[in-house]
């Protein structure tokens, strides 16, 4: 469990109060934080308090917040968590439930949609509508809400009981119009262009048969670079009807948070280590995507720049470094991978480096100023701890050095994540932090960076072929809060139903969506490099960091290039 995040602060919708996390609060009883139940105004404990303007709203929630938290926030809280995470450095995650990037439909000229296609959400007249009928008859109105919150849900009519038991004690003019005008904000906020800047791990909660947000909206909010999880079964309240799975869902959430210097990451880089030392021998013959990625990346160097020394940064069976090598005949390369096996297969395979190094990249064993360039392709998005990646990597480039990095954001195989949901909430894909957190690392270590994404599709003839070929590469899921145990014809069988109907005319589609960094120093930055022998500079780094565990810095395993002996 991620003992970074302190506090969960959880934020109800429109409608209702603290008592909607009456089911969920008992399933999150075996975690360590404590947890906040936030009272937004006019609702609840607060009933008779005005609504505030939408930016003080904003200002009283983030004074209220404590530090080191995970937001959680359910429908029109939901949307005002996404406000509060973009603006406050209290917020470490974000989850939110059944909210949607804008309650109502809108035109596409924000929002990141090039095709100005028109936002999902409920259509602006019956918005209005809906808002009409609150100010002539709230408490009948509210009731017809309650039934749009509970219509879709396989516990629908329990859950209605519940949501009618909330009515309010009392019904005053005040309350009328602390309650009018939170509908108003709701159907003001667009959040859209915000939720691919959050800088936070976020992940989006919906109901497949909400009545409220569109199924639309997930594949929308994907689009946006968004980690979404949509619960069968279950309309706009799935904290409601399915609390076990919400909490799980936010357990699982916990672990992508980026780990603070000993503290746990989402999985154990261990694991990753076994993961692709298994897959050594089979590693190149599926990784087509890998190969192409290395590509493009290395075309993104400057045509008359000649690194002296490079750093193949996550090097694996050696392609890359032998891409390296044909591009910079005369520099010094060394090739550095978590999994040993990797670097003695590349060894054997493709001798293109002068240094194979075994090593984790968040503690690397290598001097100061020591790389005139670091190519790393796809291999950080093990790392969670990004600031201390590249804490490191600015450590250990020249004054003139330069990093060139290829990773993966969210959305990245979204299909087979989106697919799983029809057959367990358990985490089946590995978490990826989004490209806002790379560059925020980036500048907090003073690293300028140029920062460019694409997407990519693979096709597969049926699903087995596309776990095969993850597996074949390392690529598998090895998050601690995977779920366990073989894969039966039925889980098989039901995931393949739901994988099938995204079939295209091409087969199965694996969207991966690739980021590139082209890194350097910032201007001013002077620290001087050091000229030193690559042999002795390691085993000095080696004798200082004596004494820690194999493969994290010390006791890093070097394998001398057989042509340097």
């Amino acid at each position: 469990m991620n003992r970074a995040v302190k506090n969960i602060v959880l934020i109800h919708g429109w409608g209702g109060d603290s008592r909607c996390w009456d089911a969920l609060l008992p399933a999150l009883g075996d975690m360590p934080q404590k947890v906040h139940c936030v009272e937004l105004p006019g609702f609840g404990s607060r009933t008779g308090e005005a609504w505030p303007a939408t930016g003080a709203l904003l200002e009283q929630l983030e004074a209220t917040l404590p530090d080191n938290c995970l937001l959680v926030g359910w429908s029109l809280g939901g949307m005002l968590a996404v406000q509060l995470a973009a603006r406050s450095n209290k917020v470490r995650g974000l989850v939110t439930i059944a909210a949607n990037g804008s309650f109502v439909a809108r035109d596409g000229s924000t929002g990141n949609d090039e095709a100005g296609n028109e936002w999902p959400g409920m259509a602006a007249e019956d918005f209005a509508q809906f808002c009409r009928a609150q100010r002539q008859s709230p408490e009948k109105n509210w009731q017809r809400f309650c039934g749009l919150e509970a219509r879709g849900d396989r516990n629908m009519r329990s859950v209605l009981k519940t949501l009618k038991g909330w009515q309010p004690e009392a019904v005053s003019e005040r309350w009328s119009e602390s309650w009018n005008d939170a509908l108003e904000c709701l159907g003001e906020l667009d959040n859209r262009a915000l939720l691919a800047q959050l800088k936070q791990p976020s992940l989006h909660i919906l109901g497949a048969r909400d009545a409220l947000v569109p199924s639309a909206a997930a594949d929308r909010l994907r689009a946006q670079g968004c980690m979404v999880k949509v619960i069968a079964d279950s309309g706009h309240c799935p904290h409601l009807s399915q609390p076990d799975t919400i909490a799980r869902l936010l357990k699982q959430h916990m672990q992508t948070i980026p780990a603070a210097d000993g503290e746990s990451a989402p999985l154990d880089k261990s694991a990753v280590a076994r993961a692709f030392g298994r897959a050594a021998a089979s590693y190149d013959a599926a990784a087509h995507l890998q190969r192409a990625v290395c590509r493009q990346l290395l075309s993104s160097a400057e045509d008359d720049w000649q690194p002296r020394r490079i750093l193949d940064l996550g090097s694996g069976t050696g392609y890359g470094s032998e891409l390296l090598r044909k591009r910079f005949p005369e520099a010094e390369i060394i090739a550095l991978d978590i999994a040993p096996q990797m670097l003695a297969y590349a060894r054997n395979h493709r001798p293109r480096a002068d240094g194979y190094v075994a090593a984790d990249a968040e503690n690397l064993p290598l001097a100061d100023h020591s790389f005139d360039l670091v190519y790393s392709s796809f291999a950080l998005q093990w790392c969670y701890r990004l600031p201390h990646l590249f804490a490191e990597i600015r450590r250990i480039l020249s004054v003139d050095g330069r990093a060139l990095i290829s990773t993966l954001a969210p959305g990245t195989l979204a299909e087979l994540e989106a697919s799983w949901t029809a057959v367990d909430s358990d985490r089946h894909v590995n978490q990826f932090l989004p490209a806002a957190s790379w560059q925020q690392a980036c500048a907090d270590n003073h690293l300028d960076c140029a920062l460019t994404s694409e997407q990519r599709v693979l096709h597969f003839d049926n699903v087995k072929t596309l776990m095969r070929e993850l597996k074949s590469i390392g690529a598998h899921n090895v998050n601690r809060e995977a779920g366990k145990g073989l894969l039966s014809r039925e889980r098989l069988r039901r995931l393949t139903e739901a994988y099938e109907a995204r079939r295209t005319p091409a087969g199965l589609p694996a969207t991966y969506e690739v980021v590139y960094l082209t890194l350097q120093r910032l201007q001013g930055d002077n620290k001087r490099p050091v000229t030193f022998d690559y042999s002795d500079s390691l085993r000095a780094e080696q004798q200082r960091n004596i004494g820690q565990a194999p493969g994290t810095g010390a006791g890093a395993t070097v394998y001398p290039h057989p042509l340097a002996r």
